[in-house]
């Protein structure tokens, strides 16, 4: 199996400026108080909606490349409804606020488009190390219901961590987790043919690494959920059904 591991060093590849692509985490996230739907929309990345080259096999598309990979056009306000109603009926329910005792969080970013589910690193390995926990099953088993439907999703494991340990280290431990979580989908059943790794090191904190708590936070498994060609196919007819 040929895995998609690409060190955000390459960015320079893709279709954005490294500013523009810090600016794709600004999105509409569920926030303690429940489904938040009023923080403001991330300025210029409706621009950069544009599908990626058909001569570009899937897995060979750059991180930004994957997130921009299917222009919706005029049938996005049907997309944005569905991911809404999806968020709120169900990964609100599988990965809980921290108001009731949840550490993940999710957002909707490109213009409500695209779902994000974040996943803090500690709760799925041990630290440094790439052995999956038992206790990870909890947090990736909401995610096979969005495999079992070809291209209906692209399903992106973006592995992220802090400026601890060389280069070459950080490199290789993102690497080697999200290797581990790609293992896992295909161990317990799921289509991998829309399931694509990134192993990205430290190069998109969230925070500042100033201090063990920031680290933390930086050291994490972000999940996206990007509409596919089938979902794009399902919304030029007027509904999307899973």
């Amino acid at each position: 199996m040929k895995y998609n591991i690409q060190i955000l060093k390459n960015i320079a590849q893709g279709k954005l400026s490294r500013c523009l692509i810090c600016g794709l985490f600004a999105g509409f996230a569920l926030g303690a108080g429940g489904f938040n739907l009023s923080a403001q929309t991330t300025s210029g990345v409706e621009a950069q909606t544009t599908s990626a080259s058909a001569e570009s096999p899937l897995d060979e598309l750059t991180f930004v490349e994957m997130l921009n990979s299917v222009d919706l056009g005029k049938n996005y306000e049907i997309v944005q409804k569905f991911q809404e109603k999806e968020a709120k009926n169900k990964l609100y329910a599988a990965y809980p606020p921290a108001s009731k005792g949840g550490e993940c969080t999710i957002e909707l970013l490109r213009n409500r488009e695209v779902l994000v589910i974040t996943i803090p690193a500690r709760l799925l390995f041990a630290p440094n190390d790439t052995e999956l926990k038992e206790s990870a099953s909890k947090y990736l088993t909401p995610i096979k219901r969005y495999l079992k439907e070809p291209d209906l999703y692209r399903v992106m494991l973006a592995m992220h961590t802090d400026n601890t340990g060389s280069d070459q280290y950080r490199e290789e431990l993102t690497a080697d987790r999200v290797d581990a979580v790609y293992e896992w989908f295909e161990e317990h059943g799921s289509p991998t043919q829309y399931l694509f790794p990134y192993a990205l090191g430290d190069d998109m904190p969230r925070v500042p690494n100033t201090s063990m708590a920031d680290r933390d936070t930086n050291r994490r498994l972000e999940i996206y959920l990007v509409p596919g060609e089938k979902m794009l196919n399902m919304a030029k007819k007027g509904r999307i059904e899973m």
